[in-house]
């Protein structure tokens, strides 16, 4: 084993070279919430939660008192998108009750949009604060005409959506159109879109405002936002989970994965969005809390009956086992290895220590304490050992790497006399001179 092994560095907690450690940070880059959901700089208290097409909505003041469960209503604007809590006492009047699944029209910070109703969640609620309430942005329940107008919308940002594409072109502007979307009063158009870096889109502004007689929004969205929208399979074979799912996305790290074990090669732990798995943090809970019994890696160990000194190289919180490496040691003969302790031989008083029993078959889950160089050299033999005894009896096809002549069409159990050599290397030679019995023979 090679003894200048390098361990993970302390300020990065990471064994891995240094690109692979900036690509990692960047897969690492999360973003706070759906860019085309929210606008940050209109959500303040009492103000409308759109300047220009909200409507006579607002955000609750702190005067406001808080909400009662049974006066609000969760909805969302898109699959999966942020859930909104809009303020609707009238829906305990008769005629006006809404359930799950209804859909209606509100007002969010695009416009006037159609908005789905969902099952409300009491933990949630509980969650939010008052500044979350939106008063005043119920419409009404969508009727047939809504729907309807919402299909000959999505025809026209189709086709809004080929008239910047070829603005685009003409102006030089380099940027991808994820999505088009009309408001449902059809007074604004948004544009959806990703570039590296800043645009300089006014002159497309203009052009746009010229053609499609309406006004526009330009919102510059993320690798994630785009993945959210344009949908996709992940790695597992399933639908994506911001897409599916998710209302937010969860904060993921790469210690998340270090500590599930998950390989840190960049393209093992990155979605098609190009960040960081979201699923890393589905069970990173579970983790924290089988961890907490075990050391941390790079932490000092001793063996408490040799007092020879270690480094924790892994934990298997699910395997119940730690993995040690023993650094080597010329001056008592000890060699570099690694060996893997159940959790039952772990203690800590003032540190961490390997309390092996003086009798070794006391306890069964010693059996798996064993180096791995050892054992990795025990495979290696049997495999050697296996392919020699493989060699010996397999017999070889032709001897001496003879080929057997190309079959005459006529006869094909006759060989040709003028045949000599391999079949690719084919030439023909005169007759071999025959001795004079052969010849007495023939004649």
């Amino acid at each position: 084993m090679d003894n200048n092994r390098r361990f993970m560095k302390p300020d990065r907690n990471l064994d891995v070279s240094e690109e692979e450690f900036k690509t990692l940070q960047e897969l690492e880059r999360n973003d706070d919430g759906f860019k085309d959901e929210e606008n940050s700089k209109y959500k303040k208290a009492g103000s409308p939660i759109a300047p220009l097409g909200g409507g006579d909505a607002l955000y609750f003041d702190y005067t406001d008192e808080y909400p009662a469960f049974e006066d609000v209503i969760a909805i969302q604007f898109q699959q999966a998108g942020k859930v909104y809590w809009y303020y609707y006492p009238e829906q305990k009047n008769p005629g006006n009750e809404l359930k799950q699944g209804d859909i209606i029209v509100a007002y969010s910070e695009r416009g006037m949009e159609l908005a789905k109703v969902l099952n409300k969640s009491s933990d949630d609620f509980k969650r939010q604060n008052k500044i979350n309430f939106i008063k005043n942005g119920f419409v009404r329940k969508a009727d047939a005409a809504d729907f309807e107008r919402e299909k000959q919308l999505e025809v026209k940002a189709e086709n809004a959506k080929e008239v910047i594409i070829r603005i685009n072109k003409e102006l030089g502007i380099k940027m991808k159109v994820i999505k088009v979307k009309y408001t449902l009063d059809d007074t604004k158009a948004i544009f959806y879109f990703s570039a590296n870096g800043r645009v300089d889109f006014r002159e497309l502004i203009k052009r746009l405002a010229y053609e499609l007689k309406r006004r526009i929004e330009m919102r510059q969205i993320g690798v994630r936002d785009t993945t959210k929208i344009m949908g996709g399979l992940g790695p597992c074979g399933r639908a994506l989970c911001c897409q599916k799912h998710m209302h937010n996305f969860i904060p993921v790290s790469i210690k998340m994965a270090k500590d599930q074990n998950f390989s840190l090669n960049p393209n093992k732990i990155s979605g098609i969005c190009g960040r960081l798995f979201c699923c890393l943090g589905y069970e990173n809970a579970t983790y924290e809390e089988l961890r907490k019994d075990y050391p941390e890696e790079e932490t000092a160990i001793f063996d408490r009956s040799s007092n020879r000194r270690g480094f924790v190289k892994k934990v298997n919180a699910i395997g119940k086992n730690i993995t040690v490496f023993f650094p080597e040691n010329p001056e008592k003969k000890e060699k570099a290895e690694e060996k893997i302790f159940p959790r039952s031989v772990l203690e800590f008083t003032d540190r961490w220590y390997v309390n092996l029993p003086q009798n070794d078959s006391d306890d069964k889950d010693l059996d798996n304490v064993m180096p791995i160089v050892a054992k990795e050299k025990e495979v290696l033999r049997e495999e050697s050992s296996g392919a020699a005894n493989s060699e010996k009896t397999e017999k070889p096809q032709y001897q001496n790497n003879r080929k057997f002549p190309p079959k005459d069409s006529g006869n094909p159990n006759k060989k040709p006399q003028n045949w000599h050599g391999n079949k690719k290397n084919f030439k023909k030679f005169p007759p071999r001179k025959e001795g004079k019995e052969n010849q007495d023979k023939n004649q």
